[in-house]
């Protein structure tokens, strides 16, 4: 028997969704925006629909009257912005992290990542 191919597959009016794996949260978007105050309404706006509140590009690129690469292209730039900014932290480049850890070694965590900006009001108080 033959493999069928993703060709054989297809389907005209068939798309494949992929998973938005760029975001942040509002409080992100909040430290980035002096950043982007040069950038256009409709960019932010974009940007925000897709990195904050996770909206698909193809939904925001139907209700914005832009291509789903137009999209794409603005969500990149502004994502490598937010790249740039988060990695001025003494020249180490920063990576965003959601684990559970036992309470102490947490704690010492939390303690660490109040040293950079992008945490500031974001540590957990414990309970």
């Amino acid at each position: 028997m033959a493999a069928i191919s993703w060709a054989n597959r297809y389907q005209p009016g068939m798309t494949m969704a992929r998973k938005q794996t760029r975001s942040m949260t509002q409080e992100e978007w909040d430290l980035l925006l002096p950043a982007m105050q040069t950038f256009t309404h409709l960019s932010t706006e974009i940007g925000h629909s897709v990195l904050v509140n996770g909206e698909s590009n193809k939904d925001v690129a139907e209700r914005v009257g832009r291509t789903k690469q137009n999209v794409g292209s603005t969500v990149k730039r502004i994502w490598d912005l937010y790249q740039s900014v988060t990695i001025e932290a003494g020249g180490e480049k920063l990576r965003k992290v959601d684990v559970w850890l036992p309470e102490a070694m947490a704690l010492k965590v939390l303690k660490e990542a109040e040293k950079y900006a992008i945490n500031q009001n974001k540590a957990e108080q414990p309970e």
